[in-house]
């Protein structure tokens, strides 16, 4: 389940960290220690008790354990001085505090968001789709330029972001190729290679079905 927090979403299942429209890396050990103060806030957890779940086959200091707690701090935008979301308790160990909100998908009746091609439609799903031509995508597209992983949309609170990824012939939008995530609106034009699609809500698709012929 998704949890938000500042500008902040934090999505344990498909390992992923979103701060604003961009996703932010996190090495393993980091992802594994927010997780961790995530799924126990605001309860503090003890140095040993986090330096046995990373480190569970080594003996490490605590310059270890403050080394990812300083990325997670990084990543989430959470200055030491004044911490917002991971509190270090004194001579104990570290917290998750602040207001932190778990998501769930869409509500029944929420538009949900369409690639549409010349031949086919595909379904856009909640959290991260990819596209390419490669078996692990879920909008596989066979045509010339595509990248086995070419490109991944990601779907949240009503909102849709494509980004590159690291495509050899690049992703377009409304013919402009894209290096930075971009948010994509109603009636977008988006080139993966030379595979034309046009982003739409099943919404505005709908009304357009049912609108009478002239």
């Amino acid at each position: 389940m998704r949890v938000r927090f500042g500008d902040c979403v934090f999505d344990p299942e498909v390992r992923e960290l979103w701060r604003g429209q961009r996703r932010v890396a996190l090495s393993p050990k980091a992802f594994q220690l927010l997780a961790l103060l995530i799924a126990h806030r605001p309860r503090p957890l003890p140095h040993a008790h986090l330096r046995d779940a990373l480190w569970p086959d080594a003996t490490v200091g605590y310059t270890s354990l403050a080394r990812v707690v300083t990325e997670i701090r990084k990543a989430v935008g959470d200055p030491a001085a004044r911490p917002a979301f991971v509190r270090t308790v004194s001579r104990y160990g570290y917290a998750f505090t602040g207001q932190a909100v778990a998501e769930t998908g869409p509500a029944e009746g929420t538009a949900t968001f369409l690639l549409v091609a010349d031949d086919r439609e595909f379904l856009l799903s909640e959290g991260e789709t990819l596209l390419g031509r490669g078996p692990g995508c879920a909008v596989r597209l066979v045509g010339s330029g595509v990248s086995r992983v070419h490109a991944g949309v990601r779907i949240w609170e009503g909102r849709a972001v494509i980004e590159d990824r690291g495509s050899k012939n690049g992703t377009w939008v409304n013919g402009k190729r894209i290096d930075d995530p971009v948010e994509l609106e109603e009636g977008d034009e988006v080139f993966v290679g030379t595979y034309r699609l046009v982003f739409r809500s099943s919404a505005s698709l709908d009304s357009t079905r049912s609108a009478p012929s002239p």
